[in-house]
């Protein structure tokens, strides 16, 4: 295979196992946007321009995720005691149940994905990846 094969070998590969992933997590009614947001919020909450920051977008698209998962039931806003220009976003009790639940069976699906391949196959794909990261 080229060089320019095994590139986009790499894309739709990171592509398919997203989407399986995104599949996996939608099956129990929630969108892979609002999974991820859910997966940031900690106990204490987190100010909504971080949580804009961490999934990359912006702030009205932040807007309508968080009224939906309000509408949910999963998260609310609270005023920053500390600055009151910052809103908080927080889970409710419905929204930790839920992320009780769904980051251990993120973490199963990851693994059966995963499991396609043996200790040493996985170990040597891992070696492979790394040297992307790794500068000149």
């Amino acid at each position: 295979m080229s060089k320019r094969e095994i590139y986009w070998l790499i894309r739709k590969t990171s592509k398919h196992l997203k989407n399986e992933l995104r599949k996996k997590i939608e099956e129990h009614g929630i969108t892979w946007q609002q999974f991820h947001a859910m997966y940031h919020v900690g106990d204490n909450g987190i100010p909504a321009n971080e949580l804009a920051r961490h999934l990359n977008c912006n702030a009205s698209n932040m807007t309508g995720l968080i009224d939906r998962m309000t509408e949910n039931g999963w998260v609310y806003r609270e005023r920053s005691k500390e600055d009151r220009r910052i809103w908080l976003i927080k889970l409710t009790e419905n929204g930790k149940k839920l992320k009780e639940i769904l980051l251990p069976k993120h973490q199963e699906n990851i693994n059966h994905i995963m499991s396609k391949l043996n200790d040493e196959e996985l170990k040597s794909l891992g070696v492979l990846l790394l040297k992307f990261y790794k500068e000149d």
